[in-house]
């Protein structure tokens, strides 16, 4: 089994709540040992606002492992959900602690082997403001924990430990934004794709699958895509139901209870803070948005 590459780079530090014991990376559900010895053990994230997480979030995974188990000579070992910080200046963002909740909400519903890594949205700068991160720093800093900090995977005979691959999952959708250097840059594409790969699930009804992937030609050796079917759920949908009092249909029952329980989406794009200033209204718009990949599959 090939070892995956790593950038020489300082681990980034962990959110300031960490100190404090609030933050641990999780790893519950990550399996530490391979079933299949001719295997290589894989580990899959998913980037993006979830604002709100829907059912189609986490069939992406369910298609990634239909996928990878009958067609692959990998092994997936963990799935990971990584909402992005506040700071992403999102109109339509809700505040980071309703979204890690959501994705709680809706792996317990499912009863998912999904796993939520809170370090993303929760990182904070020495004023405690939200800090934007860099997918491929998401990615580097995962890579990191269970490869250098866990120790990696074992064989399935436990003899040795290897390097676990780590890829990332998205829409075709988001994919087809990628050509864009202004949106990508072409440093984090090399990255996110020359380095750890994709796999990149069909959204027939979004785009050609084909045409996105057709500017990454030199990173096809690191893209798999996942067949999918018709499906045009999106967060962006799933709001504008809520606001409208519309039937929602694609969202976990506990997720949508818990949008109703706290007035998520009602009101437009507003994020309401959970902290001890509840009461205060961030306008979305009032943080100026860093170049940040927009992640349209997923949130």
């Amino acid at each position: 089994m090939a070892e995956q590459p790593t950038l020489a780079r300082t681990p980034l530090p962990e959110p300031k709540q960490a100190h404090a014991g609030y933050y641990a990376f999780p790893h519950d559900k990550l399996r530490r040992r391979l079933r299949d010895a001719r295997k290589t053990p894989l580990v899959l994230v998913a980037c993006g606002s979830f604002s709100p997480i829907t059912t189609l979030h986490l069939q992406l995974f369910e298609l990634a492992d239909h996928y990878v188990e009958r067609t692959t000579d990998f092994e997936i070992v963990g799935n990971y959900l990584s909402p992005c910080s506040d700071n992403y200046g999102k109109p339509s963002l809700v505040a980071a602690e309703h979204r890690i909740n959501m994705c709680k909400l809706a792996i317990e519903e499912r009863n998912s082997n999904v796993m939520v890594d809170e370090w993303e949205a929760l990182r904070r700068d020495e004023a405690g403001n939200p800090l934007y991160t860099p997918t491929p720093d998401v990615l580097e800093r995962l890579d990191h924990q269970i490869n250098d900090i866990l120790g990696g995977i074992e064989t399935s005979d436990g003899s040795t430990a290897v390097r676990a691959r780590i890829m990332l999952l998205i829409g075709a959708d988001l994919a087809q934004t990628m050509a864009d250097p202004e949106i990508w840059p072409p440093a984090h594409l090399d990255v996110l794709l020359g380095i750890y790969g994709a796999l990149i699930v069909e959204r027939p009804s979004q785009c050609d699958v084909e045409q996105a992937i057709l500017p990454l030609k030199k990173y096809h050796d690191k893209i798999r895509v996942v067949p999918s079917f018709d499906n045009d759920v999106s967060s962006s949908k799933v709001r504008a139901q809520i606001r409208t009092g519309e039937s929602v249909l694609d969202l976990p029952e506990s997720v949508y209870e818990y949008i109703l329980a706290h007035k998520l989406y009602r009101d437009g794009p507003l994020n309401r803070d959970l902290s001890k200033d509840a009461d205060k209204v961030i306008d979305g718009d009032a943080t100026p948005a860093p170049t940040r990949p927009p992640v349209a599959s997923n949130g």
